[in-house]
């Protein structure tokens, strides 16, 4: 027994000897065996775009950095590509990774956006351990400073201007955020943020979230589609482009003497500038040219009132009226549903499946069709807030699909609204996709994402029609059915834009593996998707 334990012993001794030999003889030993150099994972950014990695080791102030310190033991970590300046990465890398430059990315909502916007957006993007930004000065340089130190830390130089002063050049200290929320303007350059694969929620090269630019968009789906060209499809009313279809319009409205016609200037929202036209001199005669009825305003007075005679645009749309909507309770009704861009390239859209019934404050009769009639006739809910009893009023009281399926069930007797209405605006949605697929391919960029509204109307045999898309459509939490969808439908939203960007969504298939709940996918390109066949 003694000798097993003075065998036991020896053994331990031996170990011990061991691991002291293995133990790190300094501390740079040390620093190095614990990998001290990485951030902890707290510090560490919630998504990172795809190829960030990829990116950041290819960036020239990390590569320069590293030539001057050819021993770095690590990485930079992708989130330096948005937050950190030249000093940052030299001093990272030059230093081995001791020196901790602050690691947390910026994002921006523009304070254009409602309260109600940034109190469902700030949640999910803190989340990912990021913090709000208020700077508009936004910038990403890769230009190399000329002058460094003997540790290659980037310093100012002086440059002799042709007065004989001298000009300080210092290194560039703009960083941009990783996700930008724009409102109805643009706020900041966006180029900063795409550059690094951040994400901003705007596309580019297209139009379609006006009324002319829609317009132009159903024209071209339709020369793709037939030669000759069949206009208008059976899923958008008859609609003329102004002034440039005037005489066109004008022979139109001539031989059909028995239509009614809605006039909507073409970069306009809220109602604003709707007319109401029944006959051809309502718009142009010879007495007054159309030219002479024309008149934009740049800033709409919200004391107007709504009945007030109206100018038309410099540019708008003449649509044909629909004289045989589906009525709510004898009062007409549009529906907004959401159709989700949430990648350009490869195009990935979505359309949400829960949407909500907006309608007139008055009784439809379409044998009162003046201008004091607008409020039987415009279904936008801040044209009809404009009406003195509009808290009183059916307007204000808006309806989920659910509801109103239930209803028309119910009261007309109409089994299975709800089915026959997702179908055919999915199809519509799908067109419209399609439409933009060309233009994103030209000018859109990775990072680029943005939720439409669009706004479709049902006739009396249960046909779904588009009247219009909007970009940043009402986010106002008003009543308890938008409270019941739109908090919901953002936050899918964020999700399904995350994964579209992120190595997690990087081959996969969106109908399968992406964290959809209410949304539905319409077109995956990287998978040659299409959910409805529409050709």
């Amino acid at each position: 027994v003694p000798s097993a334990a003075m065998s036991a012993k020896a053994d331990r001794n031996s170990k011990a000897k061991d691991e002291q030999d293995e133990a790190p003889k300094d501390l740079e030993s040390a620093f190095l065996a614990n990998k001290e150099w990485q951030y902890p994972v707290e510090q560490r950014s919630g998504w990172l775009p795809l190829g960030a990695q990829e990116l950041v080791d290819a960036h020239p102030w990390t590569r320069r950095a590293v030539e001057k310190n050819p021993r770095f033991p690590g990485y930079v970590p992708g989130e330096a590509l948005f937050c950190w300046t030249e000093s940052d990465f030299a001093s990272y890398i030059n230093s081995g990774g001791f020196v901790k430059p602050k690691l947390q990315c910026q994002y921006y909502i523009s304070p254009e956006n409602p309260q109600t916007v940034v109190d469902i957006l700030e949640p999910v993007l803190s989340d990912m351990n990021w913090v709000c930004s208020v700077d508009s000065e936004v910038g990403r340089e890769e230009a190399l400073t000329q002058t460094t130190d003997y540790m290659g830390m980037p310093v100012a130089r002086m440059r002799k201007q042709e007065d004989g002063t001298f000009e300080v050049l210092k290194p560039s200290d703009k960083t941009a955020p990783i996700f930008v929320w724009e409102a109805g303007r643009k706020m900041v350059d966006h180029a900063p943020t795409l550059k690094y694969r951040g994400l901003v929620n705007r596309l580019e090269g297209i139009n379609m979230y006006t009324k002319v630019g829609m317009l132009d968009l159903v024209r071209e789906r339709c020369i793709e589609r037939d030669i000759p060209v069949n206009f208008p499809p059976p899923w958008y009313p008859l609609t003329y482009a102004l002034p440039e279809d005037l005489e066109q319009w004008k022979r139109h409205a001539e031989a059909n003497p028995h239509k009614k016609w809605i006039y909507k200037p073409t970069g306009e929202a809220m109602g604003r500038g709707i007319i109401l036209v029944n006959k051809i001199s309502d718009v142009d005669s010879k007495e007054r040219p159309f030219r002479t009825r024309c008149r934009n305003v740049e800033v709409f007075d919200p004391k107007e009132p709504p009945l007030k005679e109206r100018d038309f645009a410099h540019h708008g749309v003449m649509q044909e009226y629909m004289v045989n909507p589906m009525l709510l309770e004898n009062r007409k009704f549009a529906v907004r549903v959401y159709l989700l861009v949430a990648r350009v390239k490869p195009l990935l859209c979505f359309h949400y499946n829960f949407g909500y019934i907006k309608r007139c404050g008055e009784f439809y009769d379409e044998n009162k069709f003046q201008r004091e009639d607008l409020f039987r006739h415009i279904t936008n809910q801040e044209f009809q807030k404009k009406q003195d009893d509009f808290t009183e009023s059916k307007a204000a009281d808006l309806m989920s699909i659910e509801a109103l399926d239930k209803y028309l069930q119910e009261n007309m007797g109409i089994p299975a609204f709800r089915l026959n209405f997702w179908q055919q605006v999915k199809a519509i949605c799908t067109e419209v996709c399609l439409g933009i697929k060309e233009p994103l391919g030209e000018k859109g960029k990775f990072g680029m994402f943005e939720v439409f509204g669009l706004d479709v109307i049902v006739d009396a045999d249960q046909r779904v029609y588009l009247l219009e898309a909007n970009r940043d459509p009402s986010w106002v939490m008003d009543t308890q059915v938008k409270k019941a969808i739109l908090p919901e439908m953002l936050r899918e939203s964020l999700e399904l834009v995350f994964w579209a960007h992120s190595p997690e969504g990087k081959g996969k298939e969106a109908m399968l593996q992406s964290p959809m709940r209410g949304f539905e996918v319409l077109i995956d390109e990287a998978f040659d998707f299409q959910a409805v066949d529409v050709e």
